[in-house]
């Protein structure tokens, strides 16, 4: 899901139920041409269901904009 788009520059969420254990968020930050700028993934621990999962991830992908995106311009 597209989470992010601001100043040519797009940040995809991916929230998945990790093989060990809890749950995972990945975000792909890519610039408007399709060029790659950064990978980030954090575990997120386990969670009660699917829909917390994707709460916690859509709190560190908004804590990751404000301190690596908003802060940055």
């Amino acid at each position: 899901m597209c989470f992010y788009s601001q100043n040519d520059i797009l940040v995809d969420i991916s929230t998945a139920a990790m093989d060990t254990g809890g749950y995972g968020v990945f975000l792909k930050i890519t610039s408007d041409s399709g060029s790659e700028i950064d990978n980030v993934f954090s575990y997120l621990g386990d969670c009660g269901s699917l829909y917390e999962a994707v709460n916690l991830a859509e709190i560190f992908a908004n804590k990751w904009i404000d301190e690596n995106l908003i802060m940055n311009n």
